[in-house]
């Protein structure tokens, strides 16, 4: 696992937050998270609908929505199955604007 030092807004000393370290040649699941942000809120309904579509995708091991924050979706994959991009235009076929948000 690779230690990573991220500066802290307003002056502090630097966090040390940990990545997990991906290897492609590396056997198994490389496991990745990403946020992906929509450009209309989500309603319930909607978000069961988008989340249930991801889930089906090869590869997607789980996806959240909370409707506090109608506009974002955070998706659990494999990377050794599935990228990012390919979630993000699985969310556009079902007819959403939609872009990665970086982490």
């Amino acid at each position: 696992m690779n230690i990573t030092k991220l500066p802290i807004r307003g002056g502090k000393e630097p966090e040390t937050r940990a990545f997990a370290e991906t290897d492609p040649e590396k056997p198994g699941p490389q496991h990745a998270a990403i946020l992906i942000h929509t450009n209309g809120a989500l309603d319930e309904s909607t978000a069961r609908h988008v989340i249930h579509k991801l889930n089906q995708v090869k590869g997607v091991s789980e996806t959240r929505f909370t409707p506090a924050k109608d506009h974002l979706v955070m998706v659990a994959y494999d990377q050794h199955a599935i990228n990012a991009v390919q979630l993000l235009a699985k969310v556009r076929e079902l007819g959403h604007e939609a872009q990665l948000v970086g982490l």
